[in-house]
């Protein structure tokens, strides 16, 4: 298939591919979805491709719209930089493909992407999309779901070329594309698709789960489709159709956040005592139980992290072949960094010289608050934009290690410090809660956190902090408590994150 008509070559640099979908033309028959299946061996339960339903309007002004879903081939790709190891990469002309072979699991690509179009095979655990048959182009042929489709609805072709037909209809035609606020500019065009359709909040999800000749099984993080309570939209709108979609990152990450809270704050708080002459160099707490504590929390830390991974064994593959845009990279190398200087710290004869603290405050405080620029690029998450993140985190080391140590060495001073931080803490969920939300997406996963499916998280974490700030002067409970309802708001806080529908 010559996107440039017969007789006409073209290397691949001069292509840049682009698909329109004439969704006044699809019949909703799922043809594509069943050819993209075989083509590729897309496994059942997961899906390239596949088409969502929605009925709009009220008998008898009724009609069932269509869209074709499936990954957008941006020029600009969140998950191409979010992947640490490239294994989600950009063609030159233009099609964002995969590497399966260096894919270590780390989901981050899904986390990035706005559209919910990538996922992890079940087979060989490793991410995958839609690639335009990369493998079928190459070989002048059209993909799969173009050459089945009956009522020619799908189309592909050279962007660059003014006579291919998808330029034609890209360039004479009105076409919209999904979610161009996230300015990844798809090139993936539909014409004359419904809003509806278009919006993953723009229809009322059905009650129950119960679709129209279907219904969605349990799944791993199941992230429920279309609007909890009301269409927005104009027109009456209801999912009649659609498949089950999945959050990347589940409870090990809440963890991941709340032991990296710790094992940092733990060695930021003492050398900050440090610094300020508050405890000599000599101290136990700045020789040992420090930054043993932050050993330990940090061995914890990595443990999550590569145990969360689809492909364990590959995570040496984030420090050999590194994608620098990655926060999953920069990460790896800050908490190795911090890890270096702990083992340096602990194996140092004698006391720790005062240039540990000068050195160790920046790789902890880093350590830190990175996650809140990880968050940041799952650009997918309008929830995790927040400019209050980097604060929230770096305020929740602080309470994290000073619960911690309060609880090993019943210093009065570090419950203080825990205290004043914990009400620090407190104040700026309150911020984040309740400042207006810049997008619907932002202000229902704020509705999930505080009112939906993670409220009694929510709840509880908030409401353990408060006793345990209001509680110092009880003992060692007091950090529990803190610790214990930091854990509870983290799981809330990622998990709202994750709650609201892309597709």
């Amino acid at each position: 298939m010559n996107a440039h008509g017969p007789g006409y070559r073209v290397t691949v640099q001069e292509i840049k591919w682009g698909k329109v979908i004439d969704q006044t033309l699809c019949i909703g028959c799922h043809a594509c979805s069943t050819a993209c299946k075989s083509e590729n061996a897309v496994p059942v339960g997961v899906n390239r491709t596949y088409v969502k339903s929605v009925d709009v309007g009220q008998f008898p002004a009724a009609r069932r719209a269509f869209q074709v879903t499936r990954c957008n081939q941006c020029e600009h790709p969140p998950c191409v930089t979010a992947c640490p190891t490239s294994a989600m990469y950009q063609r030159k002309d233009g099609i964002v493909d995969f590497d399966k072979d260096i894919c270590i699991g780390c989901r981050a690509c899904i986390a990035a992407c706005p559209y919910d179009a990538i996922f992890i095979n079940p087979d060989d655990h490793s991410a995958e999309k839609c690639n335009f048959c990369a493998h079928r182009l190459e070989m002048d042929l059209e993909p799969a779901c173009v050459v089945v489709c009956p009522t020619q609805a799908i189309l592909v072709g050279d962007l660059r070329d003014p006579l291919s037909n998808v330029s034609q209809y890209v360039n004479r035609d009105v076409v919209t594309v999904r979610r161009p606020e996230k300015e990844t500019l798809p090139k993936l065009f539909y014409k004359g698709a419904h809003q509806a359709t278009l919006d993953p909040l723009a229809a009322k999800r059905p009650d129950g789960g119960i679709f129209m000749w279907s219904e969605q099984p349990d799944v791993p993080h199941q992230v429920p489709s279309g609007n909890p309570e009301y269409a927005n939209n104009m027109a009456a709108a209801m999912l009649s159709y659609d498949v089950p979609h999945r959050a990347p990152w589940g409870l090990a990450i809440t963890a991941y956040v709340w032991t990296k809270a710790i094992s940092a704050g733990s060695y930021l708080i003492a050398g900050a005592l440090v610094l300020l002459g508050v405890i000599d160099p000599t101290n136990v707490l700045w020789r040992k139980t420090a930054p043993l504590i932050s050993a330990i929390f940090l061995a914890l830390t990595f443990a999550l992290l590569i145990g969360e991974l689809e492909h364990p064994k590959r995570f040496y593959l984030i420090l050999t072949r590194p994608q620098w845009r990655s926060w999953l990279v920069r990460g790896g190398i800050i908490l190795s960094a911090f890890a270096a200087l702990l083992a340096i710290h602990l194996l140092w004869p004698g006391a720790p010289p005062r240039a540990f603290a000068y050195i160790g405050i920046p790789i902890a405080l880093a350590s830190g608050i990175y996650t809140a620029w990880l968050f940041a690029q799952a650009k997918a998450r309008d929830f995790w934009q927040s400019p209050l993140l980097a604060p929230q985190h770096f305020v929740a080391c602080i309470v994290a290690g000073a619960a911690v140590l309060f609880i090993v060495t019943r210093v009065t001073d570090l419950g203080l410090i825990m205290g004043v931080a914990t009400v620090v803490h407190l104040l700026l969920i309150a911020a984040e809660v309740l400042m207006p939300h810049p997008t619907a997406h932002a202000r229902l996963a704020s509705r999930e956190m505080t009112r939906g499916a993670f409220h009694l998280e929510f709840g509880a974490g908030v409401i353990l902090q408060i006793i345990g700030a209001a509680t110092i002067g009880f003992g060692v409970e007091s950090a529990t408590f803190v610790l214990l309802g930091l854990l509870l708001y983290e799981r809330a806080h990622v998990g709202a994150g994750q709650a609201v529908p892309l597709a």
